[in-house]
């Protein structure tokens, strides 16, 4: 196991949510790092979808403060909690890749596959699917940075997620 920064914040998600990561063995501890700070990143989103609250601390954690990846996770969060919704299920994660990026930084890449995962009205709680098919595929694209006040900790500055990602995810 790696051995990193002091814990982020706890992001218990309810019995009805799953986010679960395909195994991805890498040699080098800061790919292996940033690959396991960019998963964190994504399950921050999840999370504060399930918490309903765009403010989460959980994706300020993992973002590099006023980054895009930051104004992602927030706008992301808040069309959920704007619309009165959640999500249950599990999103699946799979075919990471950790590559070289700008100056000391990492490019991780990865898919999520969201085919079981429904909306949930979160004033009823009465869920519902989405289409099935390609919709469900999202490719990642994380630009991933070292923190500069935490030891062993990486920061995502830019997210960029392709939906209808057949071509990549299928």
């Amino acid at each position: 196991m790696l051995s990193g920064p002091p814990p982020g914040p706890e992001m218990k998600l309810p019995a009805d949510l799953k986010v679960t990561f395909e195994e991805t063995k890498l040699k080098d501890p800061d790919q292996a790092a940033a690959l396991r700070d960019a998963r964190l990143y994504a399950k921050s989103t999840v999370f504060g979808i399930a918490e309903q609250d765009p403010e989460s601390e959980a994706y300020g954690y993992y973002a590099v403060p006023g980054s895009q990846a930051e104004k992602y996770a927030k706008a992301r969060i808040g069309v959920y909690v704007d619309g009165g919704l959640t999500i249950a299920g599990e999103r699946q994660h799979s075919r990471a890749e950790v590559r070289p990026g700008k100056k000391d930084g990492y490019v991780v890449t990865f898919c999520s596959d969201e085919s079981k995962v429904k909306g949930k009205h979160e004033a009823s709680g009465e869920t519902f699917t989405g289409d099935p098919g390609p919709t469900n595929l999202w490719h990642w694209t994380l630009d991933m940075v070292p923190s500069p006040k935490i030891d062993g900790l990486w920061l995502t500055q830019e997210a960029i997620m392709k939906g209808r990602a057949s071509a990549e995810c299928g």
